[in-house]
């Protein structure tokens, strides 16, 4: 079998290579120009660079191919990247690829979009696969703008296309935020907004590639399906499971959330002028602590129910938190982020 990972250089992509070569699976990766890719020139795949909104680097990289996961966008929210490019990767590049793999006659597109896709949830319950979209950020709303594009050509084409739906994920090989929590959290105490009783998703990797393989397997075409872990979890939860793999003793204290808005309001306007740590994030162009913040984790919002994985595909998380948070901190040593006496 024949497969093509788009956005096989980032962290979810990365993780499904991994799943394909051990399975056997004859394996070619579709990276950006200009990525490094260290940990996929140590596997047994085929790279080629290219751009998703270049129609002819698209079309090679899919011809051939049986299968195409499709993880390929511009996923890091940094309000100081325009809409339009947004548009340009997640919306029209999507298009690049349905189209290349409708003339290259691939038997199955996997399209990885997000819970953003979505949005928050309005009446405080899971959400499901028949929840009105209504995202509130441009990657959510670019992202079902290319959910959108696979139902056009599942529709227009009888092309074999489905969308899976994860939320917020980690595992090894995420550096954005886990480096920084881990060390919070070795302090042995932590901030919670809140009552910190706001369930939310938080979902590691290894399960969201178990749902993708899944979906190609057993996935219906132009169906939607969330993917997460066999639960939600509360802040309190996630922080306190860290700590007892850290071996550490955690305290937690709460901000009132009349303290955290005007905290985060004034982190806001202050970023606009100190472009420095803790007002400015390279990364994300935020500060460390905002009003989405506040929102996320003073409201169940941003969590969704499995049922329809579980009832379609079969699918089981075989990791649990515990499995997971160990797993990354192990990988987070490895590679000196945590000292092995930690």
């Amino acid at each position: 079998m024949k497969v093509l990972v788009t956005g096989a250089a980032g962290f979810i992509g990365g993780h499904l290579v991994d799943s394909l070569v051990n399975d056997g699976e004859d394996v070619r990766c579709f990276v950006k120009v200009g990525n490094d890719v260290p940990h996929l020139k140590e596997l047994p795949v085929e790279v080629v660079f290219g751009d998703l909104r270049d129609v002819d680097s698209v079309r090679k990289a899919v011809e051939g191919m049986d299968i195409v996961y499709h993880l390929g966008a511009l996923s890091r929210v940094n309000l100081e990247t325009p809409d339009e490019e947004y548009r340009a990767i997640n919306v029209e590049g999507t298009r690049n690829v349905l189209e290349a793999s409708r003339l290259s006659g691939v038997s199955k597109v996997i399209y990885t979009s997000s819970i953003e896709a979505v949005g928050p949830s309005l009446d405080g319950k899971p959400l499901t696969e028949s929840a009105e979209p209504h995202p509130t950020t441009i990657y959510g709303e670019t992202k079902l703008g290319g959910e959108r594009a696979v139902r056009e050509y599942v529709e227009k084409y009888g092309l074999h296309a489905m969308i899976v739906r994860p939320p917020m994920t980690y595992g090894p090989r995420s550096l954005l935020y886990f480096p920084r929590l881990f060390s919070f959290i070795k302090r042995g105490f932590y901030p919670i907004v809140g009552s910190g009783r706001a369930l939310i998703e938080f979902h590691y990797v290894k399960n969201q590639v178990h749902g993708l393989r899944l979906a190609a397997g057993r996935g219906r075409a132009g169906e939607a399906y969330f993917i997460s872990d066999e639960r939600s979890y509360t802040t309190e939860e996630i922080v306190r499971e860290i700590a007892a793999q850290l071996g550490v003793r955690l305290r937690l204290f709460h901000i009132p959330l009349s303290v955290a808005w005007p905290l985060a309001h004034t982190f806001e306007f202050l970023n606009k002028f100190l472009k420095f740590y803790p007002f400015y994030i390279k990364d994300t162009a935020r500060p460390i602590f905002h009003t989405n913040i506040v929102r996320w984790a003073s409201e169940s919002r941003m969590f969704c129910d499995c049922s329809k994985a579980r009832k379609e595909l079969g699918y089981i998380p075989p990791y649990s938190l515990s499995d997971g948070i160990r797993e990354t901190i192990a990988w987070h040593r490895e590679i000196g982020k945590l000292k092995n006496d930690d």
